[in-house]
């Protein structure tokens, strides 16, 4: 599909650039053509007129008049008087057959335009009327038929080069607006992929334990709650599952919105670090937290306490036994900071770049194994909902540690007290 995409994007924008470069070349080529022909029209025009005759023209002892002024290898002038007799005639100008010259007469003085050309002939003409008659330039088109269609071979070659060149950069563009919606495509193929595989292992139970249960009918439902809780257990997870989905799929497209409530981000923090003591405990971790008092911020209280929670949570999950796990807040300047670190195993440089993508989960870093690789991808949805931003840092010395930076946190004035 992504290819069949990429190909349509350069098949449309090369049909539109070659649209309008080949309308520009019919202007350019009509404007060239025009050009040419009001040059010599404009070239013969004057070679009839008065002024130009009686400066430049003298006549010969063959009372042929003639003029070193015109160019010999391209114009020849005829004088025609009122009954149509040459009067006129240079006849050493231009390439013009003498058996040909009172058939050229003829057009040109029956003709309805002044000026024209005789295609057949190659030549262009300019009829002017003097009062007595006409007087009659003529003058080889082929040389500038040449030159027109030299032009024209040029500008041809031109775009055809240019459509080349834009073609080129097209396909190479093409991979760059391409990469979004490959991504994304992407992504929805192995969220669909992932859902699939997260919900087909509690179905297989729930299923696995129906059928106990349908085998063994006439047992009491006390002896049979070893299945039932183990029913009631995956649903549950299947449950947690689908609404994580639902969160994710009703806020990844939302834009942030203008949060005006004032939420103690320091009391909350200290709550859930207190209720992860007995998870941390258990788990033989050092749960520990450096929490600057008194810091309020403007947020949605749920989805800061969400926030924390899901990085807590993370953070006493992957510390490993025998480690510890931090949770620091604090406030420089208009900016607050919230992170939670932990020791342990580092994640992978590799996996860092897709560590907040949804289902994601490196068997070398998050060695857990529990969860469905939601809680990152949720928690970057509510920091940016919170006009937030999270990131990353892991390696061998320091750990792992997730900072929330909250941005433009002007802190809350002290009041005096009484």
């Amino acid at each position: 599909m992504i290819k069949k995409l990429r190909n349509r994007f350069v098949l449309l924008s090369m049909a539109f650039i070659s649209i309008v470069m080949i309308f520009f070349y019919i202007v350019i080529s009509g404007v060239l053509y025009i050009y040419i022909t009001q040059s010599v029209q404009n070239t013969l025009k004057n070679y009839t007129s008065e002024d130009y005759l009686f400066q430049y023209y003298t006549l010969g002892e063959d009372n042929v008049v003639r003029s070193d002024a015109i160019d010999s290898s391209s114009i020849c002038v005829v004088g025609i008087n009122d009954v149509g007799t040459i009067a006129l005639l240079d006849i050493g100008k231009g390439h013009i057959d003498p058996d040909k010259l009172d058939y050229f007469v003829h057009y040109v003085s029956n003709s309805d335009y002044e000026f024209g050309m005789l295609a057949k002939y190659n030549l262009f003409y300019y009829r002017a009327d003097v009062g007595f008659g006409y007087r009659i330039a003529f003058a080889d088109s082929s040389r500038y038929m040449t030159y027109l269609k030299e032009m024209l071979v040029t500008d041809a070659v031109l775009v055809v080069l240019t459509l080349a060149v834009f073609y080129v950069i097209i396909r190479l563009l093409s991979r760059i607006f391409i990469k979004p919606v490959q991504k994304a495509w992407t992504q929805q193929q192995n969220f669909i992929a992932d859902a699939s595989h997260e919900l087909k292992t509690p179905l297989t139970v729930i299923l696995a334990n129906c059928d106990i249960l349908h085998a063994h009918p006439d047992e009491t439902v006390e002896s049979q709650m070893k299945w039932i809780n183990g029913t009631d257990e995956e649903a549950t997870h299947m449950k947690e599952l689908v609404e994580k989905m639902l969160f994710l799929a009703k806020n990844e497209n939302m834009k942030p919105q203008k949060i005006t409530e004032q939420v103690n981000i320091s009391d909350l923090a200290m709550q859930i670090v207190l209720q992860f003591e007995p998870v941390a405990f258990e788990a033989g971790v050092e749960l520990d937290s450096d929490i600057e008092d008194g810091i309020v911020i403007t947020a949605d209280s749920t989805s800061v306490n969400q926030i924390i929670h899901i990085l807590v949570d993370n953070a006493v999950k992957y510390a490993g036994i025998a480690g510890k796990a931090t949770l620091k807040l604090r406030r420089v300047k208009n900016t607050v900071y919230l992170s939670a670190s932990n020791t342990g195993r580092p994640i992978p440089e590799e996996d860092l770049p897709h560590i907040f993508e949804r289902f994601y989960r490196s068997d070398k870093a998050r060695t857990a194994g529990t969860g469905y690789g939601l809680g990152l991808a949720i928690c970057k949805s509510l920091a940016e909902q919170q006009n937030a931003t999270i990131d990353v840092i892991s390696d061998m010395t320091t750990g792992t540690e997730f900072t929330v930076k909250f941005n433009k946190q002007k802190p809350k004035k002290d009041t005096a007290e009484i």
